[in-house]
């Protein structure tokens, strides 16, 4: 007899889904798409979005413009260093996945 297990594990944490545009210069605004970026309570959240070119080097806080649990408009600062890297949400101590996003020169 053969027997096999499946586990689902719940995400309940922020997931980001898109970025549109997904490359943009400083001084842009920029719409995300996800789940939960919120935590479910948008008036008492409390978070922040990050972009980061990778583990060595340090990473920049977004402006959020505006933010649902559905949507979030983030500005991109002119310190963002120009390149590609990685989007990432972090919601009352709860971490996004990582979301490609390019920084424009």
């Amino acid at each position: 007899m053969l027997v096999l297990l499946a586990a689902c594990a719940e995400t309940t944490g922020p997931q980001l889904s898109s970025a549109t545009p997904s490359a943009s210069g400083h001084n842009t605004t920029v719409a995300i798409a996800g789940e939960r970026l919120c935590a479910g309570n948008c008036a008492t959240a409390a978070g922040s979005f990050v972009f980061g070119l990778g583990a060595d080097l340090p990473s920049v806080v977004l402006g959020t413009v505006s933010l649902t649990d559905t949507t979030a408009q983030v500005s991109i600062p002119d310190i963002a260093p120009a390149g590609k890297g990685q989007m990432v949400l972090t919601v009352n101590d709860s971490s996004s996945n990582a979301l490609a996003f390019e920084v424009l020169p």
